[in-house]
């Protein structure tokens, strides 16, 4: 009986062995036929490619099939490379169950796609781009390998048949690339060059007075296109740009209305940006500061007359005529003294404040009263 039992026993851990021994040869043999790992680079050569397969051998180990989903990348690949070309994939499978390794061009596409970009960068060839959408600062394209592109508004082509509309295609310059952010900058308006730059500077002067033509409208300022030519005998436009600051003399003036793309306007330029290559311009600046005037009309120590308008934290403001309004500081209005909106006080311009462009008053006291600075 006992010599039974022990047969019994070594024949089942000899199965036991066996199994665990053939396992581990198959593994074996399997990282053998791949030699792959997952996520590692492997360089190797296209050897079929069409829009239902695409193989790579690698480096004459293992044939590889391409696993891309995304119709638009695949387009991208077929109209990018051809049987023969050398890629590095990235192994996405050493080997599946069909006995060959998955693998992705994704990585070897994007890499490939950023040397073309920062090559149409430097060449400042146009690229023509599919319009996604339009965002609040400008517009999402899409370019010829499938990936995203921004186009501000601040860089749209003024006038032409060029102009952008979701669906449409347009021909733009790439600008600039940031690839941390995979952020790409396209423009229909074309970057000069530093001595392009300086045929402007030759060509304009500051104080000069032109006409130049909008091309886009922001929150912070207007946008102008000038044109201008090389000394190469060639026309090109510059960017011109008035700053908020620069429209009007009046603060808080909406512009965002006044102007329209491809209308012309009067501007005078004051200086140039380097670092842009930019036309730095004025519209304000064509016309006198009407503060200046009131500065003659409002001298300190003056008397006047005027209506309280509002009040707002304390302070006291009063119309002085059709939209010219003065300022009682909270601490100059004595504490048992109050105005009422629409009340008609008597002032004095105590001072004339230039770079806030406000002119501060003080009620007029029959007698000081205690406590009154």
């Amino acid at each position: 009986m006992a010599n039974k039992l022990a047969k019994l026993y070594e024949k089942q851990h000899s199965s036991s062995d066996s199994t665990s021994v053939m396992g581990a040869l198959l593994a074996k043999k399997s990282a053998a036929v791949s030699g792959f790992k997952k996520g590692e680079l492997v360089e190797g050569t296209i050897t079929k490619l069409t829009r239902g397969e695409i193989l790579v051998n690698l480096n004459g180990k293992a044939e590889a099939v391409v696993l891309e989903k995304d119709r638009q990348f695949l387009n991208n690949i077929l109209a990018t490379l051809k049987e023969g070309d050398k890629v590095t994939v990235s192994i996405l499978n050493p080997e599946s169950d069909m006995g060959n390794s998955v693998v992705s061009l994704r990585r070897f596409m994007e890499g490939k796609a950023w040397t073309v970009l920062d090559e149409l960068v430097k060449s400042q060839d146009q690229v023509e781009v599919a319009v996604l959408d339009v965002t609040k600062g400008g517009y999402l394209v899409r370019l010829p390998n499938g990936m995203s592109g921004f186009l501000p508004f601040s860089h749209v082509a003024p006038t032409g048949t060029n102009q952008p509309a979701i669906g449409k295609t347009i021909n733009v310059f790439v600008l600039d690339l940031k690839k941390e952010d995979k952020r790409i900058i396209v423009s229909q308006k074309q970057l000069l060059s530093d001595d392009e730059f300086a045929d402007v500077k030759k060509q304009f002067k500051p104080d000069q007075k032109l006409k130049a033509t909008v091309a886009a409208v922001t929150s912070f300022g207007v946008f102008f296109v000038l044109p201008f030519t090389t000394k190469k005998k060639e026309e090109k436009m510059v960017e011109g740009l008035v700053h908020s600051s620069q429209v009007s003399w009046e603060r808080g003036t909406d512009f965002s209305a006044a102007f329209q793309p491809g209308e012309q306007v009067d501007v005078v330029i004051t200086g140039f940006d380097d670092e842009a290559k930019r036309v730095e311009l004025s519209i304000k600046r064509l016309s006198e500061d009407p503060f200046a005037q009131l500065v003659k009309k409002y001298p300190v120590d003056a008397k006047v007359k005027g209506e309280v308008s509002r009040t707002s934290g304390g302070n006291v403001y009063v119309k002085l005529e059709e939209d010219v309004e003065g300022m009682i500081k909270k601490e100059k209005i004595p504490p048992t003294t109050t105005y009422e909106v629409g009340q008609t006080i008597t002032v004095l311009v105590s001072d004339i404040d230039t770079r806030h462009r406000t002119i501060n008053l003080s009620p007029v006291l029959l007698e000081k009263p205690m406590g009154y600075r």
